[in-house]
């Protein structure tokens, strides 16, 4: 059984097509099929369905159509299943035809870094072959298109590049003129088609048009975009007007010569994927989107999240990120640097890995840090990149990962503030609203869940204190127990002495995140923390933290601005400091 939805929707039964000829019933099946083997919320398929202005009746509906549809794909609705709080298809990777072209693309990438370009080329034809007009195209849904068909459409430009070139280095330059006419046309934004349009030309003996062409697309960018050429648009245009030899050259390395050390890639993605029921964080998400599309002349942008464990800093940088994809049409790069943890991840180590992912040759990685850091900033010169660092323990661990050129931009989340990274745009995150906290509850776990017990709802976000990792571990429980009700999980939150004992679930756990911000903290300040938990009183007066300690007020306050600075403390005024004892962060759980 096939599925696609690299043009119209489609699935083939054997040798049978499946039409789908009702529209919503089309956005359903699409929604499904792009998060296959995940359960898509009910409130979800709702906003897809109904573009964000759902009827009444929409949960009732959507049932209707979810009967309707298994009935009408024959076999293929057999997959559509029922789960708590939504549903899922189950199609396998190898079914489901956006899923292979992603796979293909990987392997030709993968046959070029090793330098076969004939292989690599007939992976991208295979990839390209798949496509049977624009992706999701009778699918009508604003989400899907902005979230999928763009994507895949990016990713389908990716392509083609990659296979043009794999001509380009086999010597058949010759026969890509009309097709890279074409294309330069259509996506005139897109400098890799002009560089292999003039190059192309060049090989053939036509190094007049080949500048006629720079102009072109010079005064296009101009005209239309506001920019000037890139530098490897302005690197082709230098070797044509010197006639340089080795742009004559299009075979790769031969048999035995050491390969090029950077070799042609698809732009690297690496962000993880965005949360479908991202909730809440309205104010933060515009400030950084808009952080994050601004552009400098002088520096690449930076921004910073920071907050305790647990508030949702990773899911609102990778939010944001995605939500600025299209003004980076470079890639994203993405790397976890383990901050919190007691191994933080080395620069060199993150370097090499992006590195790799924008096309050097693995032999060709230089050894040291300042020497990876060096071609790291030059590979994204005259780019326009995402660089997303998560969970920084300090500023030194990010600056050889901070590229140069300032059409760049970097978002980095850590606990700490990171107050002595210049230029850096800070965003805090905190504990939810009640508001955002109900909302996120309902559509993680269930609107009639919530609704049917609006006091034991309220109750569990009193728990956890608006904590979006505590909330989202109650959700999953909920889940996971059909037949557990709000109030069944709220009791359990709320018995003595067991709140962080019920928040985990899976590789979620509180108790494993406020443990990670303790063992972060050296001895003295740990000593602080379990000293001053005993204190029955969410309001600290330095004097008062001096006398439990036994040190001097100017090294009590030393040692609380260290906790303050892991979130563990909350400054008020000038000599004040606050924690709450019932809070699922207090020092004393």
């Amino acid at each position: 059984m096939e599925f696609g939805i690299l043009g119209p929707l489609q699935i083939r039964d054997d040798a049978e097509l499946r039409a789908v000829p009702a529209a919503k019933q089309r956005v359903l099946l699409a929604a499904l099929l792009v998060r296959r083997g995940q359960v898509v919320p009910t409130e979800l398929l709702v906003d897809i369905i109904w573009n964000i202005h759902p009827p009444r009746s929409a949960a009732t509906t959507l049932r209707n159509y979810v009967m309707r549809l298994r009935k009408g794909i024959g076999r293929a609705g057999e997959r559509i299943e029922t789960r708590a709080g939504g549903y899922l298809i189950n199609v396998e990777a190898e079914e489901f035809d956006a899923h292979r072209f992603i796979a293909l693309r990987d392997l030709g990438a993968e046959a070029l870094r090793r330098g076969e370009p004939e292989r690599a080329r007939t992976l991208f034809d295979e990839a390209l072959g798949l496509w049977r007009g624009p992706a999701l195209v009778d699918v009508d849904s604003d989400a899907l298109r902005r979230a999928e068909a763009e994507r895949l459409t990016e990713a389908r430009l990716d392509v083609q590049e990659c296979r043009l070139e794999t001509e380009l280095m086999t010597g058949q330059h010759a026969v890509l003129f009309g097709e890279l006419r074409s294309l330069t046309a259509a996506h005139p934004e897109r400098e890799r088609f002009w560089v292999q349009l003039m190059t192309a030309l060049y090989r053939s003996g036509r190094q007049s048009e080949a500048l006629t062409v720079y102009q072109q697309v010079r005064g296009i960018l101009d005209e239309e975009f506001g920019v000037e050429p890139g530098a490897e648009l302005r690197t082709v245009h230098q070797r044509i007007l010197a006639a340089d030899p080795e742009l004559h050259r299009p075979a790769p390395a031969a048999a035995g010569e050491r390969p090029s050390t950077l070799l042609i890639t698809v732009p690297p993605f690496q962000l993880p994927p965005d949360l479908p029921d991202f909730t809440g964080r309205a104010t933060g998400t515009a400030d950084l989107t808009r952080r994050l599309d601004a552009g400098s002349r002088h520096a690449p942008v930076l921004a910073v999240v920071s907050g305790a464990p647990g508030t949702g800093k990773t899911a609102l940088a990778v939010h944001a990120a995605h939500a600025a994809r299209a003004g980076h049409p470079d890639g994203a790069l993405f790397a976890d640097l383990r901050g919190s943890h007691l191994d933080p991840a080395p620069p060199a180590t993150v370097l090499r890995g992006f590195l790799l992912a924008l096309g050097v040759a693995p032999d060709a990685v230089p050894a040291g840090l300042a020497e990876r850091t060096a071609l790291y900033r030059s590979l994204l010169a005259g780019r326009r990149l995402l660089v997303v660092l998560d969970d920084a323990a300090d500023t030194g661990q990010i600056r050889p990962l901070l590229p140069a050129d300032p059409a760049n931009t970097v978002l980095v989340t850590a606990r700490r503030r990171l107050a002595d990274l210049a230029g850096a745009h800070a965003v805090h995150t905190a504990e939810l609203p009640d508001a955002d906290a109900r909302d996120f509850l309902a559509r993680a776990a269930g609107r009639a869940r919530t609704a049917a017990d609006p006091h034991a709802t309220a109750a569990l976000i009193r728990a956890c204190e608006g904590l979006p990792l505590a909330l989202r571990i109650c959700a999953a429980r909920l889940c996971a127990r059909p037949s557990w009700s709000v109030r069944d999980l709220a009791d359990r939150l709320t018995a003595d002495g067991r709140l962080l004992d019920e928040l985990h679930a899976g590789d979620l756990d509180v108790r494993c995140r406020l443990a990670g911000a303790h063992d972060a903290l050296d001895p003295a300040a740990a000593r602080a923390l379990r000293l001053l938990s005993l204190a029955d009183t969410a309001r600290l007066l330095v004097d008062t933290a001096a006398w439990i300690l036994g040190e001097s007020p100017a090294r009590t306050e030393e040692l609380l601005e260290q906790l303050v600075d892991a979130h563990l403390l909350t400054g008020g005024r000038p000599g004040e400091y606050r924690h709450s004892p019932s809070s699922v962060r207090s020092p004393a759980s």
